[in-house]
């Protein structure tokens, strides 16, 4: 059983939620708490983003506060809800940042079939899964 638990979401892959949240649950100890993450990458790899104005990035980011907040209430109950955070940057660093920065015990991420491009760059998953000091699962 894990204490600590991060969900890193980015609501591309809603049709694994429930598996990703079932495992959570299953894997959390009963005084666990399970935090969720979104990493917004728009101001790393996206074409636009020095056009990007401050107010953009506030309201993308209040609307993705909106969505964490309705799945932690959905999908994770009071007694193990913790942290949920926006944060901006490289996806996996970011994610790898802030489980050894929350102490994680465990990281439960969804990913998608590898495409072409995931072999010549590698998923995210892929990199979080190498590269973390914690146990990681990933759900397909």
């Amino acid at each position: 059983m894990f204490k600590e638990i991060l969900l890193p979401l980015d609501f591309e892959h809603e049709y694994l939620t429930a598996r990703v949240v079932e495992s959570a649950l299953r894997l959390c100890h009963p005084q666990g708490r399970i935090h969720l993450l979104y990493v917004n990458p728009s101001r790393v790899h996206h074409a636009a983003a020095p056009f990007y104005s401050k107010e953009l990035l506030e309201k993308q980011d209040e609307a993705i506060r909106d969505q964490l907040s309705g799945f932690m209430q959905t999908y994770i109950p009071a007694e193990h809800q913790g942290r949920m955070e926006v944060r901006h940057g490289v996806v996996y660093d970011t994610i790898l940042a802030r489980a050894k920065k929350l102490a994680i015990d465990m990281i439960i991420m969804p990913a998608s079939r590898p495409g072409a491009e995931t072999y010549l760059l590698g998923s995210n998953s892929s990199k979080v899964v190498r590269h973390a000091d914690c146990a990681v699962l990933v759900v397909r």
